[in-house]
């Protein structure tokens, strides 16, 4: 029986013996199938396929029931259904085998077909100014990846690209953050992809020219205020302060900071930020001893004839020091000590100054006339004929001073308004001719305040 010519289906098959020899005719039958050979085919017609399309279906013909393998590793495909979940398969090419079960006496059938599958990919990239950025391209992973023919990349303001090779020059882009998009154009099957990355081109810092202080030289402990001229603060960057070294004691942050300074500090600024941290600009700011001074005295009353001697005690020891009278500075005063008289009423302070310039004013001390009245004083006694008179009195006040010779001639009358409670009143009276003499005060009421006897000597 030739099975390969022959239409499947089942038979009768008669075999029939002739009669002879006196016997009949014998016949006796058999039945006989044959069954189809099983085949089959199979194509993904979709095939190229790129990794985002979702799921690539099979095209069957044949015998159904077999299972679906492939190889190499990597395809994500279901052994029913020869269903491939493209998302999770690896990029590459694979050859499918589907395999019908073993019947009976004929073998197992298989059938064949190659399927390819394409990825697409993105990014972020962050950058410096001036940094390098290799080439990366994006797109179809396949042997089309290697094809720079289909690369386009948006140009955006600002970023310097090559549109052919994806480099950027950080040099002379402007610093921000960038949408590229790489294009891979239809072919091979495969649609056109798109794959986009962002980049983020960062500015440097540039260091402070100079930093400042409110002031660089203190006297004693003070506040200051630092800050910077010049330089520029890059990305992420800001402006960090610190004392003793550049890095050494962090103290702060900002373009400006305040700090109080105890002894003579050097400060430090840099910029700190995500492309680099510049040197630093420094500045001294100078803590100066602060002078003390106190003063003393060895009377705060006085009256004629006498004087108060002013003591100034300072520190550091050595320092100038210059006197006031009610706030006024006394002309050549600039001892430790100061001698005042009845002229020289007032309220009394003393200045110490450093050579750094640093000040100090002491308390007051007020010197005042000591209250006697009725009392006339009369100096230098005996004279040549030039004397004062002081009377205790109001200021405000006219007097007169009358001047009477041993014989009660008068021989002197002067009238005068005071200033002061011992208003000083000059007498001339070289003239008169040597002897005795009476000085009478009287007060615009006519009364007699005080007396005083002088003599006149040529």
């Amino acid at each position: 029986m030739n099975l390969a010519a022959s239409t499947a289906g089942t038979y009768t098959v008669t075999y029939t013996v002739a009669a002879s020899g006196g016997c009949a005719t014998y016949t006796t039958t058999a039945t006989i199938t044959i069954t189809t050979l099983p085949a089959a085919t199979i194509a993904y017609t979709g095939s190229p396929y790129c990794s985002n399309a979702g799921t690539a279906t099979v095209t069957r013909t044949g015998t159904a029931g077999g299972t679906y393998t492939a190889a190499p590793a990597g395809l994500s495909i279901n052994a029913a259904t020869g269903a491939v979940n493209l998302a999770a398969s690896t990029a590459g090419t694979y050859t499918v085998t589907y395999t019908t079960a073993r019947r009976w006496r004929m073998g197992a059938v298989t059938a064949t077909t190659g399927i390819m599958t394409h990825n697409t990919s993105g990014s972020h990239d962050q950058l410096c100014r001036n940094s390098i950025l290799p080439a990366r391209r994006y797109g179809c992973s396949n042997e089309d990846r290697n094809s720079r023919r289909h690369l386009s990349v948006l140009h955006l303001a600002g970023l310097s690209i090559n549109a052919t090779t994806g480099d950027i020059n950080t040099g002379t882009s402007a610093a921000g953050t960038y949408t590229i998009t790489y294009t891979l154009a239809a072919g091979g099957g495969c649609g056109a992809v798109t794959a986009t990355t962002s980049v983020t081109i960062n500015a440097p810092s540039v260091a402070a020219t100079t930093a400042t202080a409110t002031s660089t030289a203190l006297c004693g402990p003070g506040s200051v205020t630092l800050g910077i001229t010049g330089g520029s603060l890059g990305s992420g960057a800001t402006w960090r302060w610190y004392s003793g070294s550049c890095g050494g004691t962090a103290i702060g942050t900002g373009a400006t900071l305040n700090v109080t300074v105890s002894t003579t500090t050097t400060y430090f600024v840099r910029a700190e930020g995500i492309c680099n941290t510049t040197t630093c600009a420094s500045v001294t700011v100078t803590v100066n001893a602060q002078p003390t001074v106190t003063i003393s005295t060895t009377a705060t009353t006085i009256k004629p004839g006498q004087n108060a001697t002013l003591t100034a005690t300072v520190t550091p020891a050595g320092t100038p020091v210059q006197w006031y009278r009610d706030g006024n500075l006394v002309p050549g005063a600039t001892g430790t000590s100061l001698t005042v008289g009845v002229a020289d009423y007032g309220t009394y302070t003393a200045r110490a100054t450093t050579a750094a310039g640093c000040t100090a004013l002491s308390t007051g001390i007020t010197i005042t006339a000591e209250s006697i009245t009725n009392i006339v004083f009369v100096y230098p006694n005996p004279s040549r004929g030039q004397f004062q008179v002081r009377v205790y009195n109001q200021p405000g006040k006219q007097l007169s001073v009358l001047v009477h010779n041993a014989r009660g001639q008068l021989v002197y009358r002067e009238r005068k308004i005071t200033s002061a409670p011992y208003t000083r009143m000059d007498v001339d009276l070289r003239s008169a001719a040597s002897g005795n003499y009476t000085v009478t005060v009287v007060d615009s009421d006519g009364e007699i305040i005080g007396s005083k006897a002088i003599i006149i000597q040529h």
